[in-house]
């Protein structure tokens, strides 16, 4: 097909897999009986994300910062993690937690994904890189500090993070990814590189993209061959295990990177050849932190619609590293509707259990204690599955600096692109625009009158004052008073509501243009716009 001539809304989602589900490593621990897990509690964990979300495929993260969890080996330590050596019992006693939850997924009807975070360096690990640091120092980056900041001090002392560009260092990590192909039915492996993308260093990663392309073969290689063989999904011996069987199957291999092409091609990520080259199965662009409604994902599907790879857009659950804002159903039925709208193929998640994370407590005599949300936090993924089931709800898009002023405004790894308007005052006319994404056909006639919680374009003005004059656009075309309400906050910036009509909007990028015409007089200081809403009610919108 024609890649180059991909228009936003055109393209319809591909396969059956619609939701992938990462867990990361310590998401459900809290759900464990302390001292001792048991595979019961396991099997339930697995049941809630077929029940309750209608998951397709986990992704249980099981290798992060050189520890392994839910399983052992003899080449790189288990979790040193309190909550994870609640489940050495249950290893000590011949069952690795991960053949669990393959068993309950496969059960469940849902694939499994062994999750390998790339370079975590949250820093939990000190011991092994004070010890890596003396006996091979050539592996460890020590230029990158630990992305935790409660990271012990030995972390920042010794580094925390692995150097890709040392052969070492990948034959060590290949190592870890086949045992685990080879001894557990998993249906295929994940690199995470959004936690994190620093494999290299600085100086060296734009160039170093052939060293983790040659991986990535390796790795591809390595799971084609595993995908013939047979394997024994449990333990043999243990009454009602199933003897060995015969994959037969191609295992997968999907990668989790930065939401901007270039952005990964500047830290060694040369993800159009992995595409090209069919080397993945599937791709989850997605930003370090928080869900990104404004970004062009379709940079990503128009090369995956070339070939077999599919494209899953990741939703977290916060908004902004300072906004205090969290994700809601018509806030996610919205950043899920421009995804689709980009070609995307489905979504992924990760980090989800900040829905449910501040009532999580220590288990108690009792057994674990259940946060209220859990499990029914994962009800809000279900209707994500269909574009269409999307459409009859109520829609929340949030546009703001994702990253605050966190290395100017562009974040971990100083890949994310921020929009804002800046009007300085000054003896001429001051203009800015604000490019945000709303994939919706609205009405010719405006959505009148505008309400507080109505349909409309919302954004917010710092130090707007009450003398300021300004001209509002929409695309170009000049927005009439009349289909303008402004707000006066007594606490927070003045907001104003642009009432919804098609034109000026458009399906797809749209570009709000402000120009202060005149300043209030004794004014002092800019006029900055960073934050947009659109809400869109469907009993208005039709």
């Amino acid at each position: 097909m024609d890649t180059e001539a991909i228009a936003l809304g055109s393209l319809t989602p591909r396969g059956t897999r619609r939701l992938i589900h990462v867990s990361d490593p310590s998401n459900t621990t809290g759900l464990l009986s302390d001292p001792a897990a048991q595979p019961r509690e396991l099997r339930q964990i697995v049941r809630n994300y077929a029940q309750e979300g209608h998951i397709d495929s986990v992704v249980q993260e099981i290798y992060a910062e050189s520890m392994t969890m839910f399983w052992r080996t003899d080449k790189t330590p288990y979790d040193v993690r309190y909550q994870h050596r609640r489940m050495i019992p249950m290893m000590d006693n011949g069952l690795m937690p991960v053949e669990v939850y393959i068993d309950e997924c496969h059960k469940q009807g849902m694939e499994f994904i062994a999750g390998f975070r790339m370079n975590d360096r949250h820093g939990h690990h000190p011991g092994f890189f004070k010890k890596l640091s003396e006996e091979k120092p050539e592996w460890v980056l020590t230029e990158y500090p630990p992305s935790w900041e409660g990271a012990p001090p030995e972390s920042h002392r010794y580094g925390c993070s692995l150097n890709y560009a040392v052969p070492g260092v990948r034959d060590y990590l290949f190592s870890i990814m086949e045992e685990v192909a080879q001894r557990f039915d998993v249906d295929g492996i994940e690199f995470n590189f959004t936690r994190l993308v620093e494999c290299f260093p600085r100086a060296e990663a734009a160039q170093s993209h052939p060293l983790m392309t040659d991986f990535v073969r390796r790795v591809r290689a390595m799971l084609n061959e595993v995908g013939t063989m047979s394997i024994s999904p449990m333990p043999l011996g243990r009454p009602g295990y199933p003897p060995p069987v015969d994959r037969g199957r191609r295992l997968l291999l999907g990668v989790r990177v930065p939401q901007q092409l270039a952005g990964c091609a500047a830290w060694g990520l040369d993800v159009p050849t992995w595409i090209e080259e069919g080397l993945v199965d599937y791709v989850a662009p997605a930003d370090f932190g928080f869900t990104d409604f404004n970004e062009t994902y379709e940079d990503f599907t128009r090369l995956a619609r070339g070939h077999d790879c599919y494209v899953y857009p990741q939703v977290q659950t916060q908004l902004g590293i300072d906004a205090d804002i969290d994700m809601e159903p018509a806030r996610y039925r919205a950043a899920a509707r421009n995804f689709y709208a980009a070609g995307a193929d489905g979504l992924s998640t990760q980090n989800y259990f900040f829905h449910w994370l501040p009532q999580f407590e220590s288990p108690g005599e009792d057994g674990p204690a259940i946060p209220e949300e859990y499990p029914r936090g994962f009800n809000y993924l279900k209707e994500l599955r269909d574009p269409d089931e999307i459409a009859v709800g109520d829609r929340h898009y949030v546009f703001l600096p994702l990253w605050a002023d966190l290395n100017d405004g562009h974040g971990m790894s100083h890949i994310y692109q921020p929009q804002r308007i800046v009007l300085e005052r000054g003896p001429a006319e001051a203009r800015g625009d604000y490019r945000f994404r709303v994939c919706e056909h609205f009405p010719a006639d405006p959505i009148l009158p505008l309400t507080t919680e109505g349909s409309g374009l919302s954004f917010f003005t710092n130090g707007l004052a009450k003398g300021d004059r300004l001209a509002i656009d929409i695309n170009g075309t000049a927005v009439p008073a009349e289909r303008v309400s402004w707000t006066w906050n007594e606490e927070g910036p003045p907001s104003c509501k642009v009432a919804l009509s098609s034109p000026p909007f458009r399906y797809g990028d749209n570009v709000l243009g402000l120009t202060l015409e005149q300043g209030a007089a004794g004014a002092e200081g800019d006029i900055v716009v960073e934050r947009l809403e659109c809400m869109v009610r469907v009993t208005e919108v039709g």
